[in-house]
């Protein structure tokens, strides 16, 4: 625009004595700009308003500034001010600050860029200037125009991105809090500076992203936190089943467990159900489907919910399982657990396993052999089920640790 200004002024300066139109429509700014106040006000709901008011004197001082420096432009001037730059950055500033969009003000730019073009091509019929010329000024008038929506769109963007990125940060330090189980206080305290009504019930959702773009746009709504291999949501349980779906076209393919309704400050509980759920699946110990529920499964989430304390029990509680083959391992273990899951006979286990009743009997009397009178101790036969309950799943996954870490210990 800055060369087609200069341009226009040395055709300007070759045809007319130099400056002097300019200096004659400058006469004409007030009046120019006082007819564009009141087009706009009339025009642009957001901008009504009476004529003898504080917002009309603002619309005409910026409609005069403007038009000035852009009639300096042709008078010999370097082009736009920094002044005037950093005005309409202001008004697109003062938009957002006020809660508006761009359209209102952008209207009222166009419209007295308008009303200033029908302003110039009279004046130019009455100067007598050369129709090229005046088609000229119309160009470097409208290329003008995109220059200040340009800046007002700068200076709105400018207060929208930090506000944003303030509510960013407040939704991530939200979140935070709750996966910390911070008190309701401070959480009630960042839910407000997020912008976040904390719900009375909630859901806590592990999204699998390995591999993925870790950026998970689920709306506003839900609280979202990525992570390398997971990405953790909370939000309301009366929106979990939008929530759920918008995951699942989001990511296609991805994994997602999902914790039942539960009270805010149980988050940080809920955030290890899930995120356990997750590492069953590749454990082998829960099913690979693509959503897991975990009231589903509440059982295996229990049952390894201390996996050091699991790993020393079994080292303690199923030794004379650990020492035999891995065959025997196997089958003995599996009619363990049938047996002390239902306490049926022989022939009901025997139908259960798919196996004669007689396999059963010779098995039965191997796992008398291995664990005697234990297995008439009440609390013993407790441990030994869930410890069962928990191990076998791993064991039929390939997990060989137990027995690497029995053989580390030595055989007693």
């Amino acid at each position: 625009m800055a060369r087609a200004m200069t341009d226009l002024r040395a055709e300007l300066d070759q045809l007319l004595d130099p400056g002097e139109p300019v200096r004659r429509f400058r006469a004409l700014a007030p009046t120019i700009a006082a007819r564009c106040g009141a087009r706009i006000q009339a025009q642009v709901p957001a901008y009504a308003g009476p004529a003898a008011g504080r917002r009309r004197r603002l619309i005409e001082l910026a409609i005069t500034g403007s038009l000035t420096e852009f009639l300096d432009g042709l008078d010999g001037g370097s082009g736009p001010p920094r002044s005037v730059d950093e005005l309409f950055r202001q008004m697109g500033a003062g938009e957002a600050n006020d809660g508006r969009g761009l359209d209102a003000i952008q209207a009222a730019i166009h419209l007295a860029i308008r009303t200033i073009w029908e302003s110039l091509r009279t004046f130019a019929v009455d100067e007598r200037l050369p129709p090229t010329l005046v088609c000229e000024l119309g160009d470097v008038l409208f290329a003008w125009t995109e220059r200040l929506v340009q800046l007002t769109t700068e200076g709105h963007r400018a207060v929208t991105g930090v506000r944003e990125r303030s509510v960013e940060l407040a939704r991530e330090r939200l979140l935070t809090g709750l996966l910390r189980g911070q008190p309701v206080g401070r959480r009630e305290e960042l839910a407000a500076a997020a912008g976040w009504t904390v719900p009375t019930e909630v859901v806590v959702l592990a999204v699998d992203t390995r591999g993925q773009d870790r950026d998970l746009v689920l709306g506003g709504a839900p609280l979202v936190r990525p992570g390398s291999r997971t990405t953790v949501v909370v939000a309301d349980a009366a929106t979990a089943d939008d929530v759920l779906a918008a995951a699942q076209r989001a990511r296609p393919g991805a994994r997602v467990a999902l914790s039942w309704a539960i009270d805010p400050a149980d988050v940080p509980a809920a955030h290890q159900w899930v995120t356990r759920a997750l590492h069953l699946v590749e454990s082998g110990v829960l099913p690979r489907h693509p959503v897991l529920r975990c009231a589903d499964h509440l059982t295996q989430l229990w049952l390894h919910a201390e996996p050091v304390l699991r790993r020393a029990l079994c080292q303690d509680h199923l030794r004379p399982l650990l020492a035999e083959t891995p065959n025997s391992r196997e089958i003995l273990s599996e009619t363990l657990l049938v047996w002390l899951e239902t306490r049926d006979s022989a022939p009901a286990i025997a139908a259960r396993l798919g196996v004669h009743p007689q396999t059963v009997r010779y098995r039965w009397k191997r796992i008398n052999e291995l664990f005697g009178d234990d297995l008439h101790d009440p609390e013993f036969v407790v441990q030994l089920t869930l410890l069962l309950k928990a191990s076998v799943p791993l064991w039929k996954a390939g997990d060989q640790s137990d027995f690497e870490r029995f053989r580390a210990q030595g055989e007693p």
